[in-house]
């Protein structure tokens, strides 16, 4: 995310990646107010109904916000609000805007908390590039994925035509790796790893087919076994050793170390806790080491509340997003939790 400016109540920025739409979802909120443009009819509502076809108008409006809804891995950030200035003829209006890579957009805020200055913070330090592409294959079939600071996209599926429904008697390892090659070089990225996973030895040839690609030849290329060829093959990969070393800065790497953290802590008995009235217990006792939070519950005002406690006392606090199974898995123990310093009763 690009800082055009910033100061106590205003923040203008532009957007660079969808990564960012992620940031500005967990920076904004009910409340805060949007200066964008937006699409309008230029119809009347009495209009539209005898006509279907109606101009739509580029306007700026400033939106009091009353929902935002970050659509995963859609490239667009949906805000709803009312409008309190632009045209004369529509304050007071609801209105959506819709937020893309490349747009520029001035966020109102009455003031700050914490949690959301960490969020602006983090999200001028990470690359809105991709931070991986994983290749999860076997002889049957290849899954491409994007690991981006949010979560895991998936971005396409190669059935080789080997076996089962999709056989074909002119199969051939040179179009199954071909296909995989043409699919992977659109996402290329100076200093993106390309990671290939999968069982048995199909994961092997099929990085020696793209080294010997020129297009490829700047890119690292690295295999690692797994027992599977969809989504879990990476977090199968990101609980390695090898991967905690490759990747330990990687926002999704940091999310599965941290909710792993918890789980063992939970199991150990005593250090660890979750719900929000013993988190909070927790965090008024001093004896909270990590605060793991849902990017959900950090938009709530009650949550907010203790997340800035826990700053004031030197606490680590980890945001884990929605669409990562890290995110998931914290949303089953009430989208709060604690690793604790010390036991308490």
């Amino acid at each position: 995310m690009r800082l055009l400016h910033i100061d106590e109540n205003l923040l203008d920025v532009q957007i660079e990646g969808i990564n960012d739409l992620w940031y500005i979802e967990n920076i904004i909120h009910s409340g805060d107010s949007i200066l964008t443009a937006v699409r309008r009819r230029t119809e009347k509502q009495e209009d539209m109904a005898r006509s279907k076809e109606t101009e739509r108008v580029t306007v700026i409006v400033t939106l009091q916000i009353e929902k935002v809804e970050f659509q995963a891995f859609s490239n667009r950030l949906r805000i709803l609000g009312l409008v309190t200035s632009g045209p004369d003829e529509i304050l007071g209006e609801h209105q959506s805007a819709i937020l893309k890579p490349g747009d520029f957009l001035k966020i109102l805020k009455k003031s700050w908390n914490q949690s959301e200055r960490k969020m602006l913070q983090e999200s001028t330090e990470e690359s809105s590039r991709t931070t991986a592409i994983f290749v999860a294959a076997d002889d049957d079939e290849a899954n491409l994925y994007l690991l981006r600071p949010y979560g895991i996209q998936s971005v396409g599926h190669i059935d080789s035509g080997k076996s089962g429904k999709y056989f074909d008697s002119s199969y051939s390892d040179e179009s199954y790796f071909h296909q995989i090659a043409e699919s992977i070089r659109p996402m290329l990225s100076g200093g993106v790893p390309i990671n290939i996973l999968g069982p048995g030895f199909a994961r092997d040839h099929i990085a020696e087919y793209l080294k010997q690609l020129a297009y490829f030849s700047g890119a690292a290329i690295l295999t690692h076994p797994s027992s599977r060829t969809d989504e879990q093959a990476i977090y199968e990969y990101l609980g390695s050793e090898e991967a905690r070393k490759s990747m330990e800065s990687t926002r999704l790497s940091m999310e599965k170390s941290t909710i792993d953290s918890f789980m063992k802590a939970l199991k150990s008995g005593g250090l660890a806790t979750y719900g929000f009235d013993q988190v909070h217990a927790a965090i008024d006792s001093g004896a909270v080491a990590t605060l793991l939070v849902s990017e959900e519950k950090a938009r709530d005002q009650k949550y907010r509340e203790i997340i800035d406690k826990a700053i004031r006392m030197g606490t680590k606090i980890s945001i884990l997003s929605s669409h990562s199974d890290p995110g998931i898995i914290l949303k089953g123990f009430g989208g709060v939790s604690a690793i604790l310093r010390y036991a308490i009763s």
